[in-house]
Parts: C-alpha cells; structure tokens; sequence
C-alpha cells in the first residue's frame, strides 16, 4: 500500500504542477471506468491521458507486487516520499490523499490563439475542500493561480479560464467522438493509465510550438494514436495503436526465419524487415540492407560481439559499403590514426574490427569471427532460447509481426557494469542486486492496413 499511495501522490501531484505552468496566458474569460472524463473533454480535443488514481485499485495493486521484487524497494519508496515533500511542500496523508478521486483525466486542448498548449485537469474528488486545499498549496509553491469549475459533475481545473470555458462550452464530447471511439475501442480494460492523441490537432499544436514532426515514410498523414500502461502478473506492458491515412501500404506481417540461426543466448535483438515503406533509412544503408535484417548483440570472450545479418540485392557491394561506413565513423570518432596508445572508450572503439562472410544471398557482418562462426554453426539458437521463448511468450509476441525487439536484461546488465569499469567508470554499489528482477523487454508491432498495432513488455521475476 506505501507503494501505491506514493507513487500516486506523485503522479497526482506533477500533473497538477504542470497544470499550473501551462496555459495560463490571459484570455477571454462519478469516475466508472479509466477515462470517464472523456465525457467533458470536448471532441476535438488534442490528446486526452487518464490517470488510475485509486491507490487501492488492482492495478496499483500490481504495481506494488512488482515493486517488492526490489530490494531497493523500501529505501525507493522513502526516497521517493522525501522528494515529494522537497519539491512541493505536500504531505500525502494529509495533503494529497483526501483530494484524490478515482481517477485524473488530463485534456490537451486545440492550439492556442497564443501558440502555448493549454491543459485542463478532471477529476471527482472524495473531499472537495480539501482539495481546494491541495490547489492553494500548489499555487503557492508555483507563483501561479489555478482556476476551477464544476463540469457535468467533474472538477475542471487549468491555468487560464479561457481553457475552462473551452471544456464548459463544448458542444460535443470526446466520448462521442468516432475517432476517440475507433482508437481506444482496443485497449485493455482498467489500464494503470491511457493516453490518446488526434494526430491532425496533436500535429498542429506541437508545429505551433516549433517542434519538427517526422512524417511518416510511406507518406501517410497520421489520424491518431492511443495507448495503455498495465500492470500484469509479472511485469509491465505498453500496448497501443495508430492509423495513418493514404500512402503506401504496409509490407505483411512475416514469421522470423533469422531467430533459427541467431546464436542461443543472445543478449539483444532487432529484426527487421529492411525492405518494408514504414522504415525510413538512409541512402548509405539502402544499399547494405535487405529482406529480413536482424542486429544482434553477443556476449563473447571479453567484449561483447555486434552482428549484422541481412538480404541485400548485391551482397558483395554491400560488404564492401560497409566496411566503408564502420571505417569513416570510427575515424569520426578519433580512434585511429594517432599513433598514441588508445584508452578508455576510445581506445575500445579503436580495437574493434569488422568481419564479414557472404553466403548465397545473406551477408553477415560481425565485431568478431568468432560471431559469424557461431551464427553459421549448428549450435543452440535463439528460437530455443529459455530465456527468450519466456520472455516473448509473456509478451504475448505472436508468430508473425513487423519487426521486434528482445533485450535478455538479466544477463545484459551485468555485461554493461563490466563494460563501464573497463572504461575507468563505476556504477552505484548494488546497482546490479537491485535491478536483478529484470528478467527481459520485448518490444513488437504488427500492421494491418491502415493500423499499427504496436507492443512493449517488461518482464520482472
């Protein structure tokens, strides 16, 4: 319980700080599920995030069961709790906890006539007064005036009351809105939190602050995105979706062949389908890479191994490209050519070789021979990995997708402490205990037409 009073105190506690520093430019003028707010938020809404904060919810539940793996878990939570207290002079029993309702929805309206996003807060508070309490404190702490309204039952809070009257006034919601429908209809039930995004509004407002927008390789405009954070039995996932609209259509989801010749054990792993018009990549590897491409990470003898495998069209040139590219961004990096004795990181990078052998169509390149013997050899490989089957299967990685994403944490961490010590580098003492629970990450997305849908999980045990 300390676990999650805390963490939702914090949570709480920073949106409305950040409530409080946006939006606050002069103008004119009960919860059910996660995301109920969406019936006030109104329906061209830039981006809406929904909050769980009820700290005796299963998901917070969860969240404290993860977190007790840790054996940092304790002195976390009093740091924590310590850092609440030092940066807004709030108290969570007597402060934050009475105020708090079941859930906090946080609206990012449409750009501003002044360019500054403006935020709008929702909530049902157990205590009303002790929440104006809690606002008055956070006034205090940030030099600005929050300012209320009551909204179909919901406490509206933002910085300007032209953001307010923006919520009050709206003639529809976004819980009615189809696109708000269509993007979050597929999101797990009682997520720990949500978010979603208009992505013609959200695109807007974020050019309006001059922030440059990657467009979409396959020159699709994209129509939204959403996701949820849950908590599971035995880790933490992100699961989420976007559409685009018009451009080229996505390349099919594809079963891993590499996955039956990458090497068992490997520590980290990106596979990819190098052909595919959702990869924007550069015009120096559009010509080394093809057909399913994985980039992998062994441990090796001493330091660990980087292995390119890949399909291109002319794998002789696209050997022979690469050694061009590895070369000039190791002399980049001032590495070679000096003559003087190399140490540290640079001198590490200065060690490294590259190899490669072409068989038929594949290229594999690699740090090491050693790398690209295990690779073509017939020992164990990653399709039957403990490790890595436990670790997808958590995940729920299905058998065909669009490219994935697997980091074996538990026997990568270690590695990376030596890697800093051999750089004259420390980590804190018992950095490597606390983050044992780490078992492994595992990202994927798989498209279909005009949707993305797009997964990450971390698994702690």
């Amino acid at each position: 319980m300390r676990a999650r009073t805390i963490l939702g105190a914090a949570a709480v506690t920073a949106a409305a700080v950040i409530l409080a520093g946006c939006g606050s430019a002069s103008g004119t003028g009960s919860g059910g599920d996660l995301g109920a707010g969406a019936s006030v938020a109104p329906a061209d809404a830039a981006a809406f995030v929904a909050i769980d904060t009820d700290v005796s919810s299963s998901q917070w539940q969860a969240v404290d069961a993860l977190l007790q793996k840790f054996p940092a878990h304790d002195e976390l939570l009093t740091k924590l709790q310590q850092t609440l207290t030092q940066k807004t002079g709030l108290d969570w029993a007597t402060d934050v906890e009475p105020a708090l309702g079941s859930e906090l929805d946080l609206v990012v309206l449409p750009t501003a006539s002044n360019g500054k996003p403006q935020l709008v807060g929702l909530v049902q508070p157990g205590d009303a007064s002790k929440l104006d309490a809690l606002l008055q404190k956070i006034d205090a702490k940030s030099g600005k005036t929050l300012v209320t309204a009551q909204v179909k039952g919901w406490t509206a809070i933002a910085g300007s009351q032209a953001a307010l009257d923006a919520v009050s006034g709206a003639s529809s919601s976004l819980a009615d809105s189809n696109t708000y429908q269509d993007a979050t209809s597929k999101l797990a039930a009682g997520p720990l939190a949500s978010v979603y995004a208009n992505g013609a509004e959200a695109m807007q407002l974020l050019g309006s602050l001059g922030t440059s927008i990657p467009t979409p390789a396959t020159g699709a405009q994209l129509q939204w995105v959403s996701a949820g954070v849950v908590a599971a039995g035995d880790g933490l996932e992100v699961d989420g979706y976007v559409r685009t609209q018009g451009g080229k259509a996505p390349a099919a989801p594809y079963a891993s062949t590499l996955v039956s010749k990458i090497p068992s054990g490997a520590l980290a792993v990106a596979d990819f389908d190098a052909t595919s018009s959702a990869l924007s990549l550069p015009k120096s590897l559009g010509t080394v890479l093809g057909g399913e491409t994985a980039l992998y990470v062994s441990a090796g003898s001493g330091m660990p191994s980087v292995t390119l495998v890949t399909h291109p069209a002319d794998p002789q040139a696209a050997a022979a490209a690469l050694d061009k590219a590895v070369s000039g961004a190791l002399a980049g990096l001032g590495t070679g050519g000096t003559g003087s004795s190399p140490s540290g990181l640079s001198g590490i990078l200065g060690n490294i070789h590259l190899y490669h052998d072409v068989v038929g169509d594949t290229l594999v390149a690699a740090t090491s021979q050693q790398a690209i013997a295990d690779f073509e050899g017939g020992g164990a490989k990653l399709a039957d990995d403990a490790t890595f089957k436990d670790g997808t299967a958590a995940a729920g990685m299905p058998a065909e997708t669009n490219g994935f994403v697997y980091v074996n944490l538990k026997d990568a961490l270690p590695l990376v402490e030596g890697l800093v010590s051999m750089v004259g580098k420390g980590l804190p003492s018992g950095l490597q205990a606390n983050l044992a629970p780490l078992h492994t990450l595992t990202g994927y997305a798989t498209a279909a037409g005009d949707e993305v849908h797009f997964a990450a999980f971390v698994q702690i045990g």
